[in-house]
């Protein structure tokens, strides 16, 4: 009994559609696709690269307010039965914010978003219910830094402390009778950030952004209903888990010409520390849920351009984001894709000091089909819109 308790609680991997990073931060960055390691311009630099703040520009602040709406579609892959079952639908409103000051060779500020989020419904009653209902993640963040400038090179180091809050449900088949699983667990974690910009030249820019993995401790409850033969061993009780966030490191560059202006970004993800999620309970005798989850890092491309015509600007750009899931290892809980997109976006000054940003983005979330054979045969696929705005101070 034991082991098919066990099986039951199986907890797959914690992935969301199209990966768990967000990239859609500030306005600005989101026009050019998320290119904006080597921009020195904006407020967001707070978040993309802290070095280049440290010019001397005085007070900067920033704020950005996204709406995404992700589709997911899953499809049955076996040619014993034909079905087709959409996720349900959301919205998401992740908000960021920069503040910093820059006097003579220094610079120090903070910057705060959600790097990392998103989630899946699926209806309570589809045909893979006892894998997955719903499962949501949320991590927010705060990262302050201190940057110097060396002349031509500059550098900036500090911290970012996470919290995070995860939730999964799913269903529990015990053959002549169904209950599920449900659970709520939050946690906190911290790490280490650096980041080196070189002004090569007055039309180009270098930026490297290295930030760190953190490394989340999470808890919270776990409530079962459950057949009364299993009631025992499945009482409503606390449990946890770790996380690993991954460390990120993007080299980034800028070139301007004229009116015109060209950014272009390659992101490493160390996804790899993800290999496997167990999570514990405090009754002694519920078995922990074990999911192999070997994830492999991925190298995502981001570029884009803008022209400036006096009071406005106009921006498009495009990225490729892999998918860090391997099939074999895709399921309901974690249907991931390869995050292709396309954005455009606008600024206008209002007056001296104030801008107001705007940006869209579609994207499409690449189908694949899952190969294994523990888990329902099926392909996931969809897509997303997002459309956000912000605003922000510069002297």
């Amino acid at each position: 009994m034991r082991a098919l308790v066990a099986g039951l609680l199986l907890v797959p991997s914690i992935a969301s559609a199209g990966g768990l990073s967000v990239g859609e931060q500030n306005a600005v960055a989101s026009g050019t696709a998320g290119a904006s390691t080597a921009r020195a311009d904006d407020p967001g630099a707070a978040w993309y690269d802290p070095a280049a703040l440290a010019d001397g520009g005085g007070w900067r602040f920033g704020f950005s307010l996204a709406l995404a709406h992700p589709s997911l579609e899953a499809r049955s892959a076996s040619p014993a039965s034909a079905w087709t079952t959409p996720s349900d639908p959301a919205w998401l409103t992740p908000p960021h914010l920069d503040a910093s000051v820059a006097i003579d060779r220094w610079a120090a500020g903070l910057a705060v978003g959600v790097p990392f989020g998103g989630g899946v419904s699926w209806p309570r009653m589809w045909p893979g219910a006892t894998e997955a209902v719903r499962s949501n993640i949320q991590v927010f963040r705060v990262a302050p830094f201190f940057a110097w400038s060396f002349g031509k090179l500059k550098a900036s180091a500090g911290v970012h402390v996470d919290a995070a809050r995860l939730e999964l449900q799913r269903g529990l088949d015990f053959i002549d009778a169904q209950g599920d699983v449900r659970l709520d667990l939050d946690g906190r974690g911290a790490g280490v950030d650096a980041a080196l910009y070189l002004q090569a030249r007055p039309d180009l820019g270098v930026g490297l952004a290295y930030r760190g993995r953190t490394t989340l401790a999470l808890a919270g409850n776990a409530n079962f209903t459950a057949h009364d033969a299993f009631s025992e061993k499945t009482p409503d009780q606390t449990a946890s888990t770790t996380m690993a966030l991954p460390e990120t490191l993007t080299l980034g560059a800028h070139y301007a010409r004229g009116r015109y202006r060209v950014l272009a970004d390659l992101e490493w993800a160390n996804w790899s520390v993800n290999d496997r999620t167990v999570v514990t309970f405090a009754n002694a005798s519920t078995p922990a849920a074990v999911q192999d989850n070997r994830w492999h890092d991925t190298l995502a491309v981001r570029a884009g351009g803008e022209y400036h015509a006096g009071k406005l600007v106009v921006r498009a750009g495009g990225y490729v984001d892999p998918s860090p899931v391997p099939v074999a290892y895709l399921s309901p809980t974690s249907p991931d894709s390869t995050r292709l997109g396309v954005t455009f976006g606008g600024s206008y000054q209002l007056a001296p000091s104030w801008t107001v940003d705007v940006f869209g983005e579609g994207m499409a979330l690449v189908r694949r089909e899952t190969t294994n054979a523990d888990v329902m045969a099926a392909s996931y696929g969809g897509d997303a819109l997002v459309f956000g705005a912000g605003v922000r101070f510069t002297p």
